[in-house]
């Protein structure tokens, strides 16, 4: 099934909501077969005249366009769809795919042109180029009528399926971000090395249900599954890694894979990675609920040249468009800057994220990680260090902060109780 054969079945099925909801994104000229492209305008002009928008009602207008489309190829493109629901991203996908076949049409008749010059040949590429950039730009366009129906679409399917925020496992945490990550949102997770950025987003992506794609671009699968085991076994990573096991400890690693075999947490095994290559990734995992990244300083920039800040906002800025285009959460870890530690005060503040205010600009939500044992040395084998997450900038609820205890040994973390919640040492 292609993405045009997709679009076309969910607009058979649910005509008026499919249509409402991508008639901004898509020109019909996207479209690569005939076919496709008589449902899709027969299915617009029938919109737009407040006409019923069904199979029947298609068909007959497809035939006054010139377009005769058969009872059984009606019939097979509705099988083939198994739910609407993700019509917005097929959608984006034919424009991607139309776009896709202009530019290398464009380089064919670059190639097979043998008069003109460098020059001529360049102002034709550059105009070409330009003019297919700007149909991409166009495909965003809503009406205020469109964007009224996207909106209540949204809205009912929110009460529906009630799913519109990932839950990430830590009830603090959910409560201040309005009940989790939110779909199609950017979430950037700050700290200085070593304090435990990657070790908690391991424990994010272990808490969520469903599958989740982590890509770490600095530890090997090997070491991500090490953390996740001594998570479950209280085993030390670099004993996991060093294969130096008691043989008591065996039985608990045995249960340990077998619940992560179960999971549905999906590794990367490539490091030199750009957003589009992780888009790519996450789009070949079933039922995605969120993207995990660490770290952003080390994805590769989709262009060479240019300045440390000019490559660190564009990439925010495709990480921010990836999570829309996937409606998922994407979680992003990011170094801070070292001038952290030159104040009194080392707190993590929005102005410490390193290389771009982009960044700050972007994300749905900033959170922090601080711990102060980083700076003292630490609490000694076997205590947990304190640790405090601070939810800095959030759209779509509060911002606040949740205490943790985290054992480095153990790669685990744990919500504290709210003070609020407790009374004389127990919680009530």
């Amino acid at each position: 099934m292609n993405s045009e054969q997709y679009l076309c079945g969910a607009i058979l099925i649910d005509g008026q909501r499919v249509l409402s909801a991508i008639r901004g994104i898509l020109p019909a000229g996207a479209f690569q077969y005939d076919e496709y492209r008589a449902v899709y305008t027969a299915g617009l002009s029938l919109l737009d005249a407040g006409e019923p928008v069904d199979p029947v009602s298609i068909k007959a207008q497809a035939k006054r366009q010139g377009v005769e489309l058969t009872n059984q190829l009606l019939t097979e493109l509705m099988e083939i769809v198994p739910t609407t629901a993700n019509c917005v991203d097929y959608a984006h996908r034919v424009a991607e795919e139309a776009r896709t076949r202009a530019i290398k049409e464009l380089a064919e008749r670059i190639q097979s042109d043998t008069v003109s010059s460098a020059d001529e040949l360049l102002a034709t590429l550059q105009r070409e180029a330009e003019a297919i950039r700007g149909s991409s730009y166009q495909r965003g366009l809503l009406t205020p009528c469109d964007t009224l129906r996207r909106f209540m679409d949204y809205v009912v399917q929110a009460g529906e399926k009630r799913d519109n925020f990932i839950p990430t496992g830590f009830k603090g945490l959910d409560g201040i971000l309005g009940g989790g990550f939110i779909r199609g949102g950017l979430y950037i997770l700050g700290a200085r090395p070593a304090v435990g950025k990657s070790t908690f987003a391991v424990n994010l992506a272990d808490n969520m249900a469903g599958n989740l794609l982590f890509v770490s671009l600095e530890m090997s699968p090997e070491q991500i599954l090490a953390k996740r085991v001594s998570r479950l076994t209280g085993c030390t990573a670099s004993k996991l890694l060093s294969g130096q096991l008691p043989d008591k400890a065996w039985e608990a690693v045995a249960m340990a894979t077998t619940a992560i075999e179960q999971s549905g947490v999906y590794i990367n095994s490539r490091y030199d990675l750009t957003v589009q290559e992780i888009h790519l990734l996450a789009q070949s995992v079933p039922d995605l609920r969120a993207v995990f990244v660490d770290y952003l300083g080390l994805i590769q920039p989709a262009t060479r040249g240019g300045s440390t800040y000019e490559q660190v906002s564009q990439t925010s800025r495709e990480l921010k468009r990836m999570a829309i285009s996937l409606n998922v959460p994407v979680v992003c870890l990011c170094q801070l800057s070292r001038k952290i530690e030159d104040r009194k005060d080392r707190k993590p503040m929005l102005s410490d994220l390193r290389d771009s205010g982009a960044i700050e600009q972007d994300a749905d939500c900033v959170m922090f990680l601080y711990r102060e044992d980083y700076y003292t040395g630490g609490t000694g084998d076997g205590l947990p260090s304190s640790v405090e997450l601070t939810v800095a900038k959030n759209r779509h609820g509060k911002t606040g902060e949740v205490d943790f205890n985290f054992w480095p040994y153990s790669s685990l973390f744990k919500e504290c109780q709210p003070k609020n919640e407790q009374l004389g040492g127990k919680t009530v």
